[in-house]
C-alpha cells in the first residue's frame, strides 16, 4: 500500500476536492450530499480552501496516496469569547481506503491541532446506524450527548437518526 501524507488543505487543492467531494457522494449514504457533490466551481472552492488556510478558527486536512486525495477532515469554531473553545469536527475517507486507519490518523492530527489552539470541547454529528464510524469516535474519546431522529431525509423518504457526540479535554 502507498504511503499516506496528511497535510493542510491549499487553495489548489479545489479541482481535486470537488472530485473527491463527487466520488465520495456516490460512495455513501452517510453525507450530507451524493454523488452530485458540492454546488462550487473550482474557483469559489479555491476561495473556500484559501480563506479556511487564513482562518485561526478553521483547519482543513487532507489524506494524499499516490498524489490522489483519499480523506479530508476538518475542524471549525466561532471567534466568539464564549464559544471559542468549542469546535465542530467533520471527517470523509474514500471507500478504497477504508478501514485502514486513515480516519484515525487525520482526526488524532486534527484534535491535537484543536487542543494546541485551546479547543477543550469537539463535537460531531454521525449517523446513528454508522457503527463503524461511532466506534471510531469512541476510540477516540468521543461520548453520545443526544440523538436526533430526523436528522437526514433520505431521497426517497425515509428518515435516518443521528447521534450528536463530544470530546472533552481536560
Amino acid at each position: 500500500m502507498n504511503e499516506i501524507c496528511i497535510r493542510p488543505a491549499r487553495a489548489e487543492d479545489a479541482a481535486a476536492m470537488l472530485e473527491y467531494l463527487r466520488r465520495i457522494g456516490g460512495e455513501s449514504d452517510n453525507l450530507t450530499f451524493g454523488a452530485e457533490g458540492v454546488p462550487l466551481t473550482v474557483e469559489q472552492e479555491a476561495q473556500r480552501l484559501s480563506a479556511a488556510q487564513n482562518d485561526p478558527c478553521t483547519v482543513m486536512l487532507v489524506a494524499e496516496c499516490a498524489q490522489e486525495l483519499v480523506g479530508v477532515c476538518g475542524l471549525s469554531r466561532t471567534p466568539r469569547a464564549r464559544l471559542v473553545h468549542r469546535a465542530a469536527v467533520d471527517v470523509s475517507v474514500r471507500r478504497t481506503h477504508w478501514n485502514r486507519g486513515v480516519a484515525t490518523q487525520m482526526l488524532k492530527q486534527l484534535l491535537a491541532l484543536g487542543e494546541a489552539a485551546g479547543v477543550t470541547v469537539f463535537t460531531l454529528e454521525v449517523l446513528a446506524d454508522n457503527a463503524p464510524a461511532i466506534h471510531l469516535y469512541e476510540k477516540l474519546g468521543f461520548h453520545t450527548v443526544g440523538r436526533m431522529e430526523r436528522f437526514f431525509r433520505m431521497p426517497d423518504g425515509r428518515y435516518r437518526a443521528a447521534l450528536e457526540m463530544e470530546r472533552l479535554v481536560e
